[in-house]
């Protein structure tokens, strides 16, 4: 009882910061911001909305909805806040890749031919920072500004995991980081949401044991759950769950209940998150009248749909659309390649192993694991429509992956006979 009255109290600490946060961020007058927005513009009008790196899809920039943010930043009435931090109006035409351009007639005072729409379903928190840093800086300076932050928070968040945890650890994080091409993450600000609120919360996991202790672990991870909610584009959001309970795992140990430690947070995380979320659609018909509901349920129903370009999305029908595309791709000779190298790194784990004991103690990695594909199933829609920047999620399930096979083996078995 005492853990759910502490819980409920946060959440109506957090629902208050959250609504007061929103409406404060559209009483910034759109005068102050208007010059950065169109300054903005003109970088995704140059770059495309979808720039590419090594002309390679899963290393494709998010620039539309990056404009898109801008695009409610600046379609808000900082006369009538309430309305503006509830509903998220935008203006646009109906060709989307115009977008860019619709943003910068709007921020020049110019709504002739686009059309109004509501993206009042989400939080849209991300605008209580850009809407106060677009009164000084326009989008190229919020890249560096971005970057800067990112790679203080992975020092700190590195620095803390070899101090408290071990060096091997941060170096497997490093590794994990550099396979999901992290260095470009930065430089899209709807990439990089999940990545914050991932490393704060791992920082702080490390540097502030209080918070997972007895009752105040619940309190941390609800938290961390509805911050996710309160800031993210359904981009990453595992992120934020699985690496600060690995991270906090690792911290205590790593053995004892962690099973249950992981289904129970997990549940405490998604409460979180759900329930703020929820609580968005509550108070925004409260303080405007609008039934924001309807469209949040049509979206929910939408993302955990099946069908995806008329396909039902059954696991034999992903894998046949996977390999349709690899065909395609002309990457059969990797793939089976890929295969390979599999099949002899299981040969050479099995080959290195140490005890039942080891994998028992460790095996709570492989549930972390777990958690992006399981998201992944239950969102397939979402997961697959976006999959160029969703599968960034795999960063979760390849850290948890080698921090297991590096618990559970002994390399000094590859240099030495077995008797």
């Amino acid at each position: 009882m005492k853990t759910f009255t502490k819980l409920t109290i946060n959440y109506c600490i957090l629902l208050f910061i959250f609504t007061i946060l929103t409406i404060g961020a559209y009483t910034i007058p759109n005068d102050t911001i208007r010059k950065n927005v169109i300054e903005s513009t003109h970088v995704f009008q140059e770059e495309g909305l979808y720039k590419k790196f090594f002309n390679f899809k899963l290393f494709q920039m998010d620039n539309f909805t990056d404009c898109y943010m801008m695009n409610l930043a600046i379609s808000g009435d900082n006369e009538s806040p309430i309305e503006s931090a509830m509903m998220n109006y935008d203006y646009k035409s109906q060709n989307f890749m115009n977008l860019a351009y619709d943003t910068e007639k709007i921020a020049s005072g110019d709504t002739t031919d686009l059309k109004r729409g509501s993206y009042g379903r989400y939080w849209q928190g991300y605008q209580t920072t850009l809407r106060p840093v677009l009164t000084v800086l326009d989008y190229t300076k919020i890249r560096i500004l971005n970057y800067i932050l990112f790679v203080a928070l992975l020092t700190i968040c590195l620095y803390l995991m070899c101090t408290t945890i071990s060096g091997k650890v941060a170096l497997i994080f490093g590794i994990s980081l550099l396979a999901i091409n992290f260095p470009i993450v930065p430089l899209s600000l709807q990439f990089s949401t999940c990545f914050f609120i991932a490393l704060t919360g791992m920082i702080l996991i490390m540097k502030y044991p209080k918070l997972t202790q007895e009752s105040n672990l619940y309190c941390t991870f609800f938290t961390i759950g509805a911050i996710t909610s309160f800031m993210d584009f359904l981009t990453t959001p595992q992120l934020t769950l699985g690496l600060p309970l690995i991270i906090y795992l690792l911290a205590r140990g790593g053995k004892e209940k962690a099973w249950k430690t992981i289904i129970i947070l997990s549940v405490v995380w998604a409460a979180g998150y759900g329930c703020l979320w929820a609580s968005k659609w509550i108070i925004g018909y409260l303080l405007t009248g609008n039934n924001i509901l309807a469209d949040a349920m049509q979206s929910v129903e939408l993302r955990s749909s099946n069908l995806y370009k008329g396909m039902e999305m059954t696991i034999p029908n992903i894998i046949s659309f996977i390999w349709t595309n690899i065909k395609a791709k002309h990457l059969t000779g990797l793939f089976y390649l890929g295969l390979a190298i599999i099949a002899a790194m299981i040969f050479v784990y099995i080959r290195i192993m140490k005890d039942k004991q080891s994998i028992k103690n460790y095996s709570w990695l492989l549930l972390t694991t777990m958690i992006v594909p399981v998201w992944f199933l239950a969102l397939r829609n979402h997961s697959i429509q976006h999959g160029w920047f969703t599968w960034r999620a795999g960063l979760l399930s390849l850290f948890s992956l080698i921090l297991f096979i590096y618990y559970t083996t002994d390399i000094k078995k590859l240099f030495h006979k077995s008797k």
